[in-house]
């Protein structure tokens, strides 16, 4: 009776960490010295920081709904950039799935830029991989 109890509470366990399983709080896009940390879930959506995104110490905000872009399989955030237009002569719409892949559009006229995948980080972590952003392939 208690070892029926314990089964049916670890399968009870493992489908409420599946259901709530996704995109986590601290991304590095892989081979760049960009990704994205803080992010947090906001109803159905989410807000964070670009970090690095110049490859020299430069963050921006993001946030968006949950989505999928046009073509993806995978859920995750549709997330547009905030502030980076001066430098980058654009802002961005950053399309961050679940399955750890992100695609990367030119927000003023919807032009693919780049897609990869990404590797969940430790908070604070330094950006080692890559010497060159995202947006940037």
């Amino acid at each position: 009776m208690l070892k029926s109890k314990i089964v049916s509470l670890l399968a009870l366990l493992g489908a409420v960490g599946a259901a709530h399983a996704g995109v986590p709080s601290n991304i590095q896009f892989d081979g760049y010295c960009d990704g994205m940390t803080g992010l947090t879930k906001v109803g159905t959506g989410a807000t964070g920081t670009w970090t690095n995104l110049d490859c020299a110490g430069t963050n921006a905000a993001v946030g968006g709904p949950q989505g999928k872009g046009k073509g993806e399989t995978a859920a995750g955030y549709v997330m547009g950039s905030y502030g980076v237009g001066a430098g980058f002569g654009a802002e961005f719409t950053w399309v961050v799935n679940k399955d750890a892949t992100w695609t990367v559009y030119r927000a003023n006229d919807g032009a693919y830029i780049n897609h990869g995948t990404w590797t969940a980080v430790l908070a604070g972590a330094a950006p080692t991989k890559g010497t060159k952003p995202a947006v940037a392939p």
